[in-house]
């Protein structure tokens, strides 16, 4: 999936960085929308139940917009 150009780019945060989106955005982890851990994007990052998913979307004619899951 990584090679496909309509896949945008899927990262696991660090612990570190996942506790600084939750209070950035003032959420839980159970208020973030979820992934499922069989998702096809998922298939080569080996995450993990609970782990927070950083999606980039844009880049070329656009600016970066970023979307984060947690995975169910």
């Amino acid at each position: 999936m990584e090679n496909n150009i309509l896949v945008p780019k899927h990262e696991i945060l660090s612990p570190e960085e996942a506790e600084r989106v939750l209070a950035f955005y003032k959420v839980t982890l159970n208020e973030l929308p979820k992934i499922k851990k069989d998702d096809p994007a998922l298939a080569k990052l080996n995450a993990k139940i609970g782990d927070i998913i950083r999606i980039t979307h844009g880049g070329l004619t656009a600016d970066k917009s970023f979307y984060y899951r947690v995975v169910i």
